[in-house]
């Protein structure tokens, strides 16, 4: 069975993310945690070319996915210890090893095991100085003077929510990929789908304006993952592009607990293989950390308040070779924006609370970039808004106030083009796709073959924003 080709098969293309829930066999298992990743490469084909014991499909999916995955962690966890040190004193020349070693110990640099030998995430420098305002500083003061600008930047927009009641925002983008010279092949058929805004609060009244090529397909503007997909036959390489203009439409809440009922529906509540699971383990912390409480408001800020405070910023190797995020994020203390908001989704569930995904890109006057959070529902006042790195960041600087506003409400420099985890894209893909969850910077295949992340190169970039009057 191909990953890549096979369609006949119910676990391939898209859909054979779904088969990360299969268990792998003991002994492979075991080569995997330990790093012996050749030797577990070796193990997977011959599994596969076993003709006495052929695996039954979902496990045959499971080994074909675990090849893919495996063959990824080399560049996910490229630094020796050596190349780790000289990275850091290319800017702090006097760090030395043993702060890198309180570091490590602190659970604060992300390592595994690869070939016998300890090797480090390729982000683990920029996760440092994204969370520690004294490192930032002794690597560059720069980087401390633009956190402290973007909290300045957060406070002023909140105090403005509040004192108005609402704000009300257009925002003009251009965004687009082109994949690398390396991956390109002349006369094959390319299928390209970009993210594009969708209508879900805050975005509304979105308007496509141009595009670099013939879009096949527009999906409907209240698709879970919407995309404008680009299908051509290219002799040379180059850039898929589309422009467009939304608005994006806040308002500030308080919610209230004693205008809400006890009585809750039951859509976004149920279980999502394989990231979204009611492990023993996440039911147990849920119910330690919401107690007695029966206000589902209150619940929800319960599990918010936890991840924010427990749970410390880190950038994450791709999502496709992660393993149980939610569960992972609670036990290991540590995530990015999506990862935390999955937590969130997942604990919310279990103690029946409408929860879902929510992602696109952060956009503000000077930057735009990548962005997930999440939404809960809560009857009166329907879905709120639940931003748990942004939160999580006010708490680590010591800003309660922002930090609550981040439950219940979004600042307006948002632009929303996921409403769910985990959905098909429109067409949909052949092959594997480089993010099986979610869709903000682009896909790509190749004659049916999917591109991974770092196979092509994607952009964002800022033509206009300016707050308007309704």
């Amino acid at each position: 069975m191909s990953i890549q080709s096979d369609q006949s098969s119910a676990y391939s293309g898209e859909n054979i993310i779904r088969s990360l829930s299969v268990p792998l066999p003991a002994d492979l298992s075991r080569l995997i945690q330990a790093g012996f990743l050749q030797e577990a490469q070796q193990r997977i084909r011959f599994l596969l070319s076993d003709r006495d014991r052929s695996p039954e499909p979902q496990t045959a999916a499971r080994l074909q996915l675990e090849l893919v995955r495996l063959s990824r962690l080399s560049a996910a966890y490229p630094y020796s210890l050596s190349d780790a040190l000289s990275l850091i004193r290319r800017q702090i020349p006097d760090f030395s090893e043993e702060e890198f070693s309180a570091l490590e110990q602190a659970g604060r640099i992300d390592f595994r095991f690869l070939e016998g030998r300890k090797r480090y995430f390729c982000r683990f420098w920029e996760t440092l100085t994204a969370t520690d305002p004294a490192l930032a500083g002794r690597a560059d003061p720069q980087l401390a003077q633009e956190a402290a600008s973007r909290s300045l930047f957060r406070n002023r927009t909140i105090s403005l929510m509040k004192e108005q009641g609402f704000l009300k925002y257009r925002i003009h983008l251009k965004a687009g990929l082109r994949i690398r010279d390396e991956f390109f092949e002349p006369g094959r058929t390319v299928l390209v789908h970009l993210p594009v805004p969708k209508e879900s609060a805050p975005t509304c009244n979105v308007r496509i304006l141009n595009t670099g090529h013939r879009p096949a397909f527009l999906a409907p503007a209240d698709a879970p993952a919407r995309t404008i997909a680009f299908r051509e036959t290219p002799e040379e390489n180059d850039t898929f592009w589309v422009e467009y203009e939304y608005d994006s439409i806040v308002h500030y809440v308080q919610p209230d607990p004693d205008r809400v009922s006890d009585s809750l529906p039951d859509f976004d509540t149920k279980q999502l293989l394989p990231h979204i699971r009611f492990t023993p383990f996440l039911r147990s912390l849920t119910a330690q950390i919401v107690g007695r409480e029966a206000n589902p408001l209150l619940r929800a800020e319960k599990i918010y308040r936890f991840i924010t405070s427990h749970v410390t910023y880190s950038y994450m190797p791709e999502y496709l070779l992660l393993d149980d995020i939610a569960e992972s994020c609670a036990v290991n203390r540590r995530g990015d924006c999506g990862v935390q908001a999955l937590l969130f989704i997942t604990m919310c569930r279990i103690a029946g609370i409408p929860a879902r995904w929510q992602s696109g890109l952060s956009v503000t006057p000077v930057s735009v970039g990548p962005h997930d959070w999440a939404q809960f529902f809560i009857p009166c006042y329907g879905w709120l808004y639940a931003d748990l790195s942004f939160g999580g960041s006010a708490f680590r600087a010591g800003d309660l106030p922002r930090r609550d506003f981040y439950f219940g409400n979004l600042d307006p420099f948002r632009m929303v083009a996921n409403t769910a985890f985990q959905a098909p894209l429109l067409p949909s893909k052949s092959g594997l796709r480089a993010d099986p969850y979610d869709n903000q910077v682009g896909e790509c295949e190749v004659a049916g073959k999917g591109l991974l992340s770092g196979q092509f190169d994607f952009f964002h970039e800022i033509i206009d924003l300016r707050s308007i009057r309704p």
